[in-house]
């Protein structure tokens, strides 16, 4: 019917049986974008007449993302029989190119066709279990991250030269000691606003006194430890996340490992301790600034000096409270550094997979904080609070 040739790209077009408007193209010769200038209006025209197209590519040498986007314009959904047949490669790029291989709308109509015909329990069921069965997954990856991780720390504990020194310090000045502001400021907000509302109500009763314990036992038990460790979630579990998932998006983790390079001994367990290292320092000193707020307010609105604020605090708030605290600490370090370690590791090589991993390390984070909190409430509630 029609054949050209432009440098190395090369068509043939002919009929095929008697079928009216039903030929076969034939391809040959090299379809990159350096070889298919000006062939995209002659090969549009030739193919005009044809309602179905077979596309015999036998012939054809190369094939970029340029080829195959002009062949999926020129031809459109007019292709008969399967384009490519046993070139993988061309047939992908090509798919990707005309979105064959999403057939999105398709997907889609048929999907809500199907929601649209399904009982609403049963759709609901099946929500429930496909989100039951992703949480699961993502459950089942973080325990095999947690062993993984567990063994790497084993095997350092017996072998303390492996453990990288110069990250380990400078991940415990990042995460510790730069993050003393912000602590310091939250919990002495935090503080005053206890002693402000503990005053308040407790003057009804003509008990305004107590505040002082209310503060110190909230404090050193709950809400320093509790302030703090969310801090950091929100600070170093998207720190750790956005790191090493940049990490992962650039390869880097992969040529870690091809130069034999453990990434669970160079990234994860420096993050890990030096986290569970500071985290005790870093909510002392927030755990005093919440009671200094505390204290101030009282002080100024009660008109308790500051001797016997602090004659009450060593009489009737119990070292125990402190302790309570304070043995919490590691275990919200350990799980704020795992679970923003894992996120990154879990990054895909693109930035939407970056920014939604980052979020889920700060959540997921969060949400763990309070579980531990919650348990160790259970487990110190016989704790004397005198």
């Amino acid at each position: 019917m029609a054949s050209t040739r432009n440098d190395k790209a090369q068509y043939r077009i002919e009929p095929v049986g008697e079928q009216d408007g039903y030929g076969r193209l034939t391809l040959s010769g090299d379809w990159r974008i350096g070889n298919i200038g000006g062939i995209a209006p002659r090969l549009k025209s030739d193919l005009k007449p044809l309602s179905s197209i077979e596309v015999d590519s036998g012939a054809l040498e190369q094939l970029d993302t340029a080829g195959a986007y002009l062949l999926s314009a020129v031809i459109g959904d007019r292709v008969r029989g399967e384009i490519f047949a046993g070139q993988d490669n061309y047939r992908g790029l090509y798919d990707l190119v005309s979105g064959r291989d999403l057939t999105v709308d398709e997907f889609h109509e048929d999907h809500v066709r199907r929601e649209e015909s399904e009982n609403p329990i049963i759709r609901g069921l099946a929500k429930l279990g496909a989100g039951v069965a992703v949480n699961l997954a993502i459950f089942t990856a973080l325990l095999s991250f947690i062993g993984r991780t567990v063994v790497t720390l084993i095997a350092t504990i017996f072998n303390p030269l492996k453990l990288r020194l110069t990250p380990l310090v400078s991940l415990m000045q990042r995460a510790g000691i730069e993050a003393l502001p912000i602590v310091i400021a939250s919990n002495l907000f935090i503080g005053a606003v206890i002693a402000f509302l503990g005053a308040m109500q407790l003057s009804q009763f003509g008990a305004q006194v107590f505040s002082i314990e209310l503060v110190g036992i909230a404090e050193l038990r709950e809400l320093g430890p509790l302030i703090t460790a969310v801090l950091l979630a929100g600070r170093s579990a998207s720190s750790f996340a956005a790191e090493i998932g940049a990490m992962k998006m650039n390869q880097e983790i992969d040529a870690m490992r091809v130069m034999g390079i453990d990434p669970y001994e160079a990234l994860v367990l420096p993050r890990l301790i030096g986290l569970v290292l500071m985290i005790p320092l870093i909510t002392f000193v927030g755990s005093m600034a919440g009671m200094i707020g505390g204290f101030g307010i009282i002080w100024t609105t009660l008109d308790y000096g500051p001797p016997m604020i602090l004659q009450r605090t060593l009489d009737y708030v119990d070292i125990s409270h402190f302790f309570v605290g304070m043995v919490k600490t590691p275990f919200y370090a350990a799980a704020i550094a795992i679970i923003g370690c894992h996120m990154g590791m879990t990054v895909t090589e693109d930035v939407i997979s970056l920014g939604r991993q980052v979020t889920r390390a700060v959540v997921q984070a969060i949400f763990a904080i309070f579980v531990i909190d919650a348990v160790f409430a259970l487990l110190l509630q016989g704790v004397p609070a005198q």
